[in-house]
């Protein structure tokens, strides 16, 4: 199965930078920086693009449409909240974006952050009943992306009466759907739902035993062959494990995770499965996991806390490593974004040539 290799947009309030969380951004999330960085994965070979989402984010939607003008292939995997606007309007804004770029959208469907972001939107659901509203609203945006004829559905969050738009999706046969989910619920809904399962990267153990448990759930739905899985996690790639590990070690210094409050939430104030495991690994005596799994990045952010930090040729490994425990989506960062994407694309691309990575393509005809 063809690797896919993406890369993620820094368009959060602290931007970017050599430090990952300083007070002021050295490198601000305008158009044309964050243009910037795209072209740069672009280069390196990187075939999609995370763009995230929150309080603490520029709008990931707005974003992509500005970004996605100033380059040619790479597509854009668009984070959003499912509930915080209606499945119809969603459908809608994937496929006007996925239209006007010839197919380079993917969505990333993010059902919830802490209780505290939540409320900030007025959303004032429990876990798992957010979970319980995704899989209503996931329903119904890919009923809508089968087409032949208007959507009726009437569940507990949605009642949607002959929903039916334009424009059509440029993707084939829709725009993909990328789903996390580490409790119960998410795991339920991304067994029924997911093209590809997203995991914050751990110890390789837990993660071949997650995609071999979700792989289970999937055959419940008749999906075991239409689910694949992927990790997030960070890159600190340099030519020899020293250098590497006084890069990382570099980033965190002088930062702080109560530079964005919103952060700061998201870890120490979480109801999420998945963030709590990546704390509780940040927990155990020492950042160093291994000699190359390294959790200081948890200590200055939330979200992905994990990073793979070496040469390129032990990062190389690292990565086949995950490959035979199942995963096949990556999504990896590096600070600053435009220099560490442009090492992975020089140094550590080319050892990956065995994984079959995936490749960029020439866009579709855009909807002018």
């Amino acid at each position: 199965m063809p690797i896919e290799y993406a890369w993620f947009l820094p368009s959060a309030k602290n931007g970017d930078g050599w430090k990952i969380n300083a007070k002021q951004p050295e490198r601000q999330p305008t158009v044309a920086y964050l243009s910037e960085v795209a072209r740069a994965a672009e280069r390196a070979g990187f075939v999609n693009l995370l763009v995230p989402t929150g309080t603490h984010c520029l709008d990931a939607w707005l974003a992509a449409a500005a970004v996605a003008q100033h380059t040619e292939r790479i597509k854009f995997r668009v984070a959003f909240r499912p509930g915080l606007t209606s499945p119809v309007f969603a459908a809608q804004t994937a496929n006007t974006l996925d239209a006007m770029t010839g197919g380079r959208v993917t969505v990333n469907v993010v059902t919830g952050s802490t209780p505290v972001d939540q409320m900030r939107y007025g959303d004032h659901l429990t876990h798992d009943e957010r979970y319980e509203r995704t899989d209503e609203f996931l329903q119904i945006v890919k009923a809508l992306w089968r087409g032949g004829g208007p959507v009726t559905f009437q569940g507990k969050h949605f009642d949607v009466r002959d929903a039916s738009f334009f424009p059509g999706h440029a993707s084939r046969p829709h725009p993909a759907i990328y789903l996390g989910g580490s409790s119960e619920a998410g795991r339920r809904v991304g067994a029924r739902h997911a093209g590809v399962h997203m995991m914050y990267a751990v110890e390789l153990e837990t993660i071949a035993q997650d995609a071999a448990g979700m792989r289970r759930r999937a055959a419940e739905f008749g999906r075991e062959k239409d689910i694949r899985f992927g990790i997030r996690i960070h890159i600190v790639c340099r030519e020899t494990r020293e250098e590497a590990r006084r890069a990382a070690e570099a980033m965190i210094e002088g930062s702080d995770i109560s530079n964005t409050g919103v952060w700061a939430d998201m870890r120490n104030r979480t109801g999420s499965a998945g963030q709590m495991r990546v704390n509780e690994l940040a927990r155990r005596g020492s950042l160093w996991v291994t000699d190359i799994l390294w959790m200081g990045v948890n200590t200055v952010r939330a979200g992905a806390g994990a990073s793979l930090v070496g040469t390129p040729d032990t990062i190389a490994r690292a990565l086949k490593e995950y490959i035979q425990a199942g995963v096949e989506t990556f999504i990896l960062s590096g600070w600053p974004h435009v220099e560490e994407a442009g090492i992975f694309g020089r140094e550590v691309m080319p050892l990956l040539q065995d994984t079959a990575p995936v490749t960029l393509v020439r866009p579709a005809a855009a909807l002018a």
